[in-house]
């Protein structure tokens, strides 16, 4: 994934202050991995999940908190296979 991918949500919610039922997910650099590693130490995998994917679309953590469960598990395909090859590396 070299270019942004936008989601199209179930429902409207508020992200980065603007109203929208879509969200752009951009790839993740180096250093996304190490800012969500560092802000979640010690948190679960939907921890580490939900702050990924605020980091990689520009919105916030509790933003993204109240995504459906349905909305949650579209955004967290794109962003799970990120964080195996990094944790498969050592990382992350």
């Amino acid at each position: 994934m070299s270019e942004p991918v936008k989601v199209k949500l179930s429902t409207t919610y508020k992200l980065a202050g603007v109203e929208t039922d879509e969200i752009t997910i951009r790839e993740p650099k180096v250093a996304d991995l190490i800012t969500v590693e560092s802000v979640s130490n010690g948190g679960g995998n939907n921890a580490v999940l939900t702050l990924m994917i605020a980091q990689l679309s520009g919105a916030t953590q509790p933003e993204i908190a109240q995504f459906s469960i349905s909305d949650y598990k579209r955004c967290s395909k794109i962003v799970t296979p990120f964080l195996i090859e990094a944790s498969a590396d050592g990382d992350a």
